[in-house]
C-alpha cells in the first residue's frame, strides 16, 4: 500500500502521466495516443486509409489527448504529441482538417513556449495552414462512358471463321 502511494506521489509530482491510465471515448493510454497518431499518418502515407477515415481517427485520438492534457498538463511528452498530431491534421484535405491542425498549433505554442514544438509551430503558424484539396489517389474513379457496341457479335476464337463461298446467284 505504501509504494502504490509512493507511485502515485511520483506520477503526480513528475507530472506524467501513469502507463496505466487511460483517456479519452477510446479508453487511450499515453503510449497508445502517441503510437496511434505515428501509425495514423503512416497509414495515411501509404493510401491505406482515406482522408476522411484518418480525420475520423484522428479526431478520436484528440479526444483522447485533450483529456491527457488536462488530467497531467506537465507530461513532457504532449508538447511532441500534440505538433505530431497537428502536422497529420495540416497534411490532411479539408477546412475541418485545417482548423484542428492550427487549433492543435496554437495549444502548444501557448502551453509549451520554451519547447522547440512551440518554435516549430508558431513557424507552422507564420507561415499559414492551408485547406488542402482532396488528393488525386483518394478521389472515386468516374464511371467510364459505355463503349459503342458492335451491331454483330465478333466470332469467339474458338468457333471457326466461316471462308466466303462463292454465291449461286448471279
Amino acid at each position: 500500500m505504501l509504494a502504490a502511494s509512493v507511485l502515485v506521489a511520483t506520477h503526480l509530482a513528475s507530472g506524467t502521466a501513469p502507463a496505466d491510465r487511460y483517456f479519452g471515448k477510446l479508453k487511450m493510454s499515453a503510449l497508445r495516443i502517441r503510437y496511434e497518431t505515428m501509425q495514423l499518418r503512416r497509414r495515411y502515407e501509404t493510401h491505406e486509409l482515406l482522408p476522411d477515415q484518418t480525420l475520423h481517427l484522428l479526431e478520436l485520438t484528440q479526444d483522447a489527448y485533450e483529456q491527457w492534457a488536462m488530467l497531467y498538463p506537465k507530461d513532457p511528452w504532449l508538447a511532441s504529441t500534440g505538433y505530431a498530431m497537428a502536422e497529420l491534421y495540416a497534411e490532411l484535405p479539408g477546412p475541418e482538417a485545417r482548423s484542428r491542425a492550427t487549433g492543435l498549433f496554437v495549444f502548444v505554442k501557448s502551453r509549451y513556449p520554451t519547447t522547440s514544438y512551440a518554435r516549430q509551430s508558431r513557424d507552422a503558424l507564420h507561415r499559414g495552414v492551408a485547406v488542402k484539396p482532396q488528393p488525386a489517389w483518394a478521389l472515386a474513379p468516374s464511371p467510364s462512358p459505355p463503349s459503342a457496341a458492335p451491331s454483330s457479335p465478333a466470332p469467339s476464337p474458338s468457333s471457326p471463321i466461316p471462308s466466303p463461298e462463292p454465291s449461286s446467284t448471279p
